[in-house]
């Protein structure tokens, strides 16, 4: 026992001491099989679940901003939610009949074969020739490492516990973290996070202001209206010439309008790197979803050691094991969520695919230290297949982020495109400035508000609509409000 403890950490696998037991070769003429259809299956179905929650996203950016709620709150991303779910049961039953890298590369290649199909007919997202080929590359990488994945084997929770304590892996795993912890703060810092939280936590505020601005201004002009029509109509029922309101400006955010307009995102206009933060988010949640994949393999070793008779479970390590693999799995559906809520699952998720096959295996390899046993080809192929996956990645990144297409070939100046011309390079911070400090024209009642002057002008029974000399007017394409009498 004492000789066991200080080789704790050192001994290669190969040189273990004997098992208890046997170690399980799982046969591929069924147990692979099993695994590979298994994995298949609960891959489509969890692809098909995360479609479900990226409709629940879309459907809910057509609501008002201040009425949009969050993602828990949603029925329809439960049920997207419960098919992911689904799906990750049967990725955990898929780890009990094949290898790490043999789950991970058939369930990967067959998700995202099928997010193609499904994003495109459910979220009627355009697939682009960069998209293909970008899919392409990386089912070819999974093939490739699927031709070349090691015999599965079961390993006693003591072997578990000299791989998780070897330097090579406590290495890897670090690397792993610092990686993670670098792109969210890449995220954190970024000018689409930083806006999005800041209209997150003030609109509402913001909101309230406006309706009290609008109604206030409302006030005075219906007050001014009244001594204008009382003071300007003569005792015999006649009226002056001539008597003109003062104008009042209705502040939009381009000064140029009082008709609603779609405005352009601010924060992508004026940074350039803030549309990969979906990509961001993507690449983190494949990285975490590595790790859940590396804990579940162990805990179904424990499972399976418990069911033929070798209770794992009164060992504490054990429930690390379960407890690591669904704080993983909740963190990787989080991550996930966002970056779906951000861009398209046409290429969001293959970007998280991509990570989460290639950091399975290679996470699998430095931990069971399959690399000692690699022959000249499998030092080949392995850097070819998350090449090929890497270069995949880079199409699929290519693909125009919704919101932020290329802008169409140049249309023919009005005389309404003036003030916009004139804004020039500052257009995208004005809107930003506008949207967070002024007045946000975002919703229908908004627009109302700054459309609303007076009972008294909208009235075809007011003494000014009746008489033939009177007359009035709303101009509307420089954003003041006039009445001509």
């Amino acid at each position: 026992m004492p000789s066991s403890k200080k080789e704790f950490g050192m001994t290669p696998p190969l040189e273990v001491p004997p098992l208890p037991m046997s170690p399980m070769q799982y046969m591929p003429s069924h147990r692979d099989v099993v695994g590979g259809v298994l994995a298949v299956a609960a891959s489509v179905v969890s692809n098909f679940g995360v479609n479900v929650q990226k409709y629940s996203h879309t459907q809910e950016q057509k609501r008002p901003v201040a009425d949009q709620r969050p993602y828990i709150l949603r029925p329809v991303w439960w049920v997207g939610l419960i098919m992911v779910i689904v799906g990750s049961i049967g990725d955990f039953a898929a780890f009990g009949f094949a290898t790490q890298a043999l789950v991970a590369a058939l369930g990967g290649g067959s998700t995202l074969i099928a997010n193609v199909i499904i994003a495109n007919q459910m979220n009627q997202e355009t697939l682009y020739r960069s998209d293909l080929l970008g899919v392409l590359l990386v089912i070819a990488g999974v093939v490739v490492i699927s031709a070349i994945s090691e015999p599965d084997v079961t390993y006693p929770l003591h072997i578990l516990e000299q791989f998780f304590a070897r330097p090579e892996f406590i290495v890897y795993i670090s690397c792993v973290v610092i990686c993670v912890i670098t792109i969210l703060a890449k995220i954190k810092g970024s000018l689409a996070h930083t806006l999005k939280s800041q209209i997150r936590w003030s609109h509402q505020r913001q909101k309230d202001i406006l309706k009290l601005r609008f109604q206030d201004l409302e006030r005075r002009m219906e007050a001014l209206e009244e001594k204008l029509l009382v003071g300007g109509l003569d005792h015999d029922g006649g009226s002056h010439p001539h008597v003109a309101v003062p104008p009042f400006r209705l502040n939009h955010p381009d000064g140029a309008s009082s008709s609603p307009r779609k405005q352009d995102a601010p924060a992508a206009d004026a940074n350039p790197s803030a549309v990969n933060v979906p990509f961001y988010y993507a690449t983190c949640s494949g990285i975490v979803g590595a790790i859940s994949v590396l804990l579940a393999k162990c805990s179904v070793m424990m499972i399976a050691l418990t069911i033929e008779g070798q209770n794992q479970f009164k060992y504490p390590v054990t429930y690390l094991f379960v407890g690591g693999m669904v704080a993983c799995i909740l963190v990787q559906t989080h991550l996930l969520n966002m970056a779906t809520s951000l861009g398209d699952t046409m290429t969001v998720f293959p970007v998280f695919q991509a990570f989460w096959i290639s950091f399975s295996v290679v996470g699998g390899i430095v931990f069971y230290d399959s690399e000692r046993e690699f022959t000249w080809d499998k030092w080949v192929l392995y850097p070819l297949a998350l090449a090929l996956i890497s270069l995949g990645v880079y199409c699929l990144m290519q693909h125009p982020s919704k919101g932020h297409a290329a802008p169409d070939k140049p249309t023919k100046r009005t005389n309404g495109d003036d003030d916009d011309d004139d804004n020039g390079d500052n257009r995208a911070s004005l809107l930003v400035q506008f949207e967070l400090e002024a007045v946000p024209l975002t919703s229908a009642d908004d627009v109302d508000a700054c459309l609303t002057t007076s009972p008294l002008l909208s009235s075809s029974s007011s003494p000014v609509s009746s008489s033939s000399k009177s007359k009035k007017k709303t101009n509307g394409t420089d954003g003041y409000v006039r009445l001509d009498i």
